[in-house]
């Protein structure tokens, strides 16, 4: 193993501190990597963050300027998308009506929205229908595609749901009712019963395009669409279609869903931001008008503004919020739609307060499991399903430790929905499913860092030994070890906003290609003071003389806070930032580490 970055074994927040490597290489690989990258002409430090996310001087070029005509594969490479294309069509010539089954999340939102805006312009008879998570449940169920028949559907497509909706497709088949598949979660036996199931993460599709969402799979499949409706006259007379346009909601839908940014999504997301940074979007115009929100055309806009917002609706009220204010042109309606996802916004952040004060202290007491053990597991009826992701998240967090949290609207439900995020290493999604299939828990699945479930609320010792059973060999082989990977030492003085500049070329950031995090050595905190609930306001000092304004946040009363408090001289690992704060035009740091400098 390689020696810690500054010799920094157990930092003040715990964790080993790594020169930054991609998984494929070894360290010693990276100083040829880098040389390769520089002749290039591109600059020493943006090449060492270019080679330390896996880029190579084949790839870098392509990775600084993604396109879409660089990375757009041909549709029909996802097996049964031309299926799809062709059920599709046949159902628009025939003025059949068409319904939508979006999941309620930002990605299935942005997968309706998206959809639904090509039917509409070619004047389909087409609806989107969203569950809502407490009285529905997740995705497609037997009771829904009935109730979808029966409203007068002629064809079904479900959009970030449906890949393992074995009841309700035997169900649709069983009806009459004919469906289409766009989905994106993986995927272990073989296809429901559909005219299409598109999804890269079928084990039998050879695109190599399981890194998309939903929002991508649709966005692949409208370029498909779009060019047989051309062809085969559908268009004809009427306004041009233009999906380009409409790169914001493909955009957005991938960042939301925390999808790596590499090869399509990565272009998906960097043009998607600058058609977002316009507002075309009637809906994110509003919901940017009710935020106050200054800068648009960020990955930070899109996971930490318009995303909690849209979701809320999914989480605390109306499930089909967000696509409707997505779908919409009408601005008073838009404004409307944001005014209301603000409010619900502001509730689900209330409520998440409270379960998440109760769940930590419930942790600490010991009855989540052991703090060393592979899973933490707890919840209570009355934990609104909305937010027990949210607050699952953030337990695994802070305890590191793959975290499930259970949970229901009404306090007398026997049954409960789970929802578990995970550690890297530690495959909380196939243990959930296992036990699914297994019959421990009703229903379950997901990714390897966050799944979901529905259990009976008495069977939760059960479940918890069961999936602690299925898990205890990863979360062995990860340990207590806590890694925090650095890009490289710099001073204070070369916090320029040249060096942002240089940053923000080598982005977007995201999933699958980490912002850039630096050590600083031997600076000295003063005139440090508590903002907020618990954060730790400060100015840094290196021993060249320059300072810095730094900020971290949830530090109050920990280690890291403590010795922010103090005088001592520290090595800090930080992230750089612009601060406009009123008219200011400098740069800051927010402080993620720091050990004692000795």
């Amino acid at each position: 193993m390689p020696s810690a970055f500054l010799g920094i074994e157990l930092s003040l927040t715990g964790k080993r501190w790594n020169q930054r490597c991609p998984p494929s290489r070894l360290h010693h690989d990276l100083g040829p990597l880098e040389e390769g990258v520089r002749r290039l002409g591109i600059a020493p430090l943006q090449a060492k963050l270019l080679v330390a996310r896996g880029a190579t001087p084949e790839t870098a070029y392509r990775i600084l300027s993604p396109r879409l005509k660089h990375e757009l594969p041909e549709p029909f490479s996802l097996i049964d998308m031309e299926k799809a294309v062709t059920a599709i069509l046949n159902a628009v010539r025939s003025k059949q009506t068409i319904t939508i089954l979006a999941d309620y999340d930002v990605d299935g939102g942005t997968s309706g929205a998206l959809l639904l805006g090509w039917f509409q312009a070619l004047g389909a008879n087409a609806n989107v229908f969203v569950p809502d998570r407490v009285v529905d449940g997740y995705g497609p169920s037997p009771k829904i595609v009935n109730k979808i028949k029966h409203s007068g559907t002629d064809l079904l497509i479900t959009v970030d749901c449906g890949a393992a909706a074995y009841a309700a497709l035997e169900e649709a088949a069983r009806i009459g009712l004919e469906v289409v598949v766009f989905d994106h979660h993986l995927m272990h036996d073989k296809p429901p019963p559909a005219l299409a199931v598109v999804n890269p993460n079928r084990s039998d599709d050879g695109s190599g395009l399981g890194h998309l969402t939903a929002a991508g799979v649709v966005f692949v499949a409208l370029v498909a669409l779009n060019r047989a409706a051309r062809a085969q006259g559908l268009m004809d007379g009427l306004p041009p279609f233009d999906l380009l346009a409409r790169l914001d909601l493909a955009a957005l839908g991938t960042i939301c869903d925390v999808a790596p940014l590499i090869g399509l999504n990565r272009a998906l997301v960097a043009q998607g931001l600058k058609v977002q940074a316009q507002l075309s979007n009637v809906g994110l115009a509003a919901l940017a008008q009710a935020a106050k929100l200054k800068d648009p055309g960020s990955v930070y806009a899109s996971a930490w503004v318009f995303g909690p917002r849209l979701n809320a609706g999914g989480r605390v009220g109306d499930s089909s919020l967000a696509v409707r204010l997505l779908s919409t042109t009408n601005k008073n309606e838009a404004q409307q739609l944001a005014e209301e996802l603000e409010v619900l916004n502001a509730e689900r952040r209330a409520i998440e307060a409270n379960v998440l004060d109760e769940a930590i202290a419930r942790v600490e007491r010991g009855e989540a499991g052991a703090l060393d053990g592979p899973l933490l597991m707890l919840g209570a009826p009355g934990w609104h399903p909305g937010v027990i992701g949210i607050v699952a998240g953030r337990l695994k967090d802070k305890f590191h430790r793959p975290v499930i949290v259970i949970g229901s609207a009404d306090l007398d439900d026997p049954l409960a929905k789970g929802s578990g995020r995970s550690i890297p290493g530690v495959n909380l999604g196939a243990a959930i499913a296992g036990a699914a299939q297994a019959g421990t828990i009703i229903a379950g699945g997901g990714h390897a860092m966050a799944a979901g479930l529905t259990m009976a609320f008495s069977d939760i010792e059960a479940v918890h030994s069961d999936l602690s059973k299925r898990l205890s060999a990863e979360a062995t082989a990860v340990g207590d070890r806590r890694d925090l990977d650095i890009d490289a030492l710099l001073s204070l003085d070369a916090a320029t906003l040249e060096l942002l500049e240089a940053l923000v070329d080598v982005g977007p950031y995201g999933a699958g290609w980490p912002e850039p995090v630096f050590a600083v050595a031997n600076v000295r905190p003063f005139a440090a003071a508590q903002v907020g609930t618990n954060h730790v306001r400060l100015m840094m000092e290196d021993q060249s003389g320059a300072k810095i304004k730094a900020i971290a946040f949830r530090a109050l009363h920990t280690p890291l806070g403590d010795a922010l408090m103090g005088r001592a001289p520290l090595h800090v690992v930080v992230r750089f930032k612009k601060d406009d704060w009123h008219g200011a035009n400098r740069v800051d740091c927010e402080i993620m580490d720091a050990s004692p400098a000795s």
